[in-house]
């Protein structure tokens, strides 16, 4: 039991660091492309995810930057939540928040990109 919750932390370590790593050129581009889009109107923004590479790159963005989220808010819940219950409630919440949140967005990209 104990090489299997050694093997978890593992893994939530090594992702943690990895989705980080994947983060730095993404939020790269998200900033300076949303710094761009901001002052654009509404077609241009269109046109904008209309292009694959940029709704690609955006897909992965939200996946990385919410599993990011979740492992990080995970972590913080398991460290200073004392309550089984408590903790399991609230990674629940997050979880699900990590999961529908990215979801309405990306299916917003896929209306937007293909109607």
């Amino acid at each position: 039991m104990v090489f299997y919750m050694r093997n978890i932390a593992v893994t939530k370590w090594i992702m943690q660091r990895a989705t980080a790593i994947t983060l730095v050129p993404l939020l790269v581009w998200f900033l300076s492309i949303f710094i761009d889009l901001i002052q654009k109107d509404y077609q241009t923004t269109l046109v904008f995810f209309e292009n694959d590479i940029n709704f690609f790159l955006s897909i992965i963005f939200l996946i990385v930057v919410f599993l990011h989220m979740k492992i990080g808010t995970s972590e913080i819940f398991e460290d200073y939540i004392q309550n089984t219950q408590y903790k399991i409630v609230a990674n629940l919440i997050i979880s699900l928040f990590a999961i529908i949140l990215p979801l309405l967005t990306i299916v917003s990209l896929i209306l937007i990109k293909f109607y």
